[in-house]
């Protein structure tokens, strides 16, 4: 890895010839004038939500009640912002509408400059109640419409207007499949656990990079498996994240910690891209964490497992990321 000898001064070079490579997918990450490019960045702005679906990987259904405060997020991406630069930011929870000041919080999202633009990823349901605010300030909107969970004609409706009115391009998902995302006794298999983090398309391929009260982490569940697992909270105990500060040397360590060969401790417990496939639906939280107790080896799907190895780096779409077409929402009598 190639930097410049003072990575302390924001917006200074970096050597290699870094400024060309893609910014999604494996290998080296693109760096210009100092600062880490990339697709995407996503913005943790609230750990719960109001749906329980079955291996969630954000363990949102489990989670407490929390939604990070507008001036923590304007803080974290204000330093991020001198040493990393990500096409879009991704707003998401949990629930990103459930946040009681969403729109501050993308106002602090726009002024930071850390992103050219902002996609909120929500489930949608309650899009109809949202201000103006939030359409003046989101690029997108992008909808994950999970069975037997549609927003309803009413509210599609309504969204569909704001958009329009404001700008905002409104898409529409619906996902019908999801992967086993995590394990609740995991593995002690070290050369699995490697097989995992390596087609791990979130971490290697997409780079789900993600900001959470002051870290910034590889992708979601190093940032809130433990907080289930060992029960610390979220973005409690020891972090698997790095701590974002603007300080001397910041900018070497952010590139050393995002190019890293070496899985996280989450690992351990999580399935990455390659837990088996199921069909999508709700759980009540009080069985939320059960059906989740069995080991790594139980809850893989050794077949993709194999594809993903077999095309190394490549975004190998399957049917739990492809989305199928919307069905109508239900006639309300």
């Amino acid at each position: 890895m190639s930097t410049s000898a003072d990575d302390s001064r924001p917006g200074e070079r970096v050597s290699g010839g870094r400024a060309q490579l893609p910014r999604t997918g494996p290998g080296p990450y693109a760096v210009a004038d100092g600062r880490v490019l990339t697709d995407g960045l996503e913005v943790v702005v609230a750990a719960h939500c109001n749906l329980r679906c079955r291996a969630c990987a954000y363990l949102s259904p489990v989670m407490p009640p929390m939604t990070v405060p507008p001036t923590q997020i304007e803080r974290d991406l204000s330093a991020l912002a001198r040493y990393f630069h990500a096409s879009e930011a991704r707003v998401l929870g949990g629930e990103p509408l459930l946040h009681p000041e969403l729109v501050s919080v993308l106002k602090a999202i726009r002024a930071s400059g850390v992103s050219d633009t902002i996609r909120i990823v929500t489930n949608g349901l309650l899009l109809a109640r949202m201000p103006a605010g939030f359409w003046q300030l989101a690029d997108e909107v992008s909808v994950s419409v999970y069975p037997g969970r549609h927003p309803g004609e009413d509210v599609i409706a309504v969204a569909a207007r704001m958009a329009e009115k404001h700008g905002v391009r409104l898409r529409m998902k619906c996902f019908r499949y999801f992967r086993e995302s995590y394990s609740e006794l995991g593995t002690r298999n070290a050369p699995l656990v490697e097989r995992i983090y390596r087609t791990c398309q979130m971490a290697n391929v997409w780079r789900c990079n993600t900001v959470l009260t002051g870290h910034l982490y590889r992708c979601p569940q190093s940032a809130f498996l433990a907080s289930i697992i060992h029960e610390t909270g979220p973005g409690g105990g020891p972090p698997e994240g790095l701590p974002i500060t603007n300080s001397p040397g910041f900018a070497r360590r952010l590139l050393e910690f995002l190019e890293s060969p070496e899985p996280l401790g989450a690992c351990a417990n999580c399935l990455g891209s390659v837990g088996r496939l199921f069909r999508h639906g709700q759980t009540p939280r009080p069985e939320w964490r059960t059906q989740q107790q069995h080991h790594t080896e139980e809850l893989v799907d050794w077949e993709h497992l194999d594809t993903l190895e077999r095309n190394p780096g490549a975004l190998v779409r399957d049917t739990s990321f492809l989305p199928a077409p919307i069905p109508p929402a239900p006639i309300r009598r």
